[in-house]
């Protein structure tokens, strides 16, 4: 559930995520920037021009005790613009939440 809240925060962080969704967004966005030293991002898509545009569409917004949040798709219909259904779609392949469970030490087998 991409809606849902953070577990920890990541400390540090210059754009710290409101929710799950917004920290699907702004990983991807990370992975998508260019290095400075080479210019070549760290991750490249190939995908079609209405999934590339959503991509763009939605807007960075910041909270009053400074979480970075993604435009909500009320908003965004409230503006007359579509779901990012397709851009959501690439952004969920790509994202690896915090799992669940921690896997357990178990001792060796004799």
């Amino acid at each position: 559930m991409v809606s849902e809240s953070l577990s920890q925060d990541a400390p540090g962080a210059i754009m710290p995520p409101w929710r799950k969704r917004d920290e699907m967004w702004l990983a991807t966005r990370s992975l998508l920037q260019p290095d400075p030293s080479s210019g070549r991002g760290r991750l490249r898509l190939h995908i079609d021009k209405k999934a590339a545009a959503q991509l763009s569409t939605p807007k960075l917004l910041s909270t009053t005790s400074g979480y970075t949040q993604i435009e909500s798709k009320k908003a965004m219909k409230a503006r007359g613009i579509k779901s990012p259904d397709r851009a959501e779609a690439v952004l969920l392949a790509l994202y690896e939440p915090e799992p669940l469970y921690k896997p357990r030490n178990r001792g060796l087998l004799n």
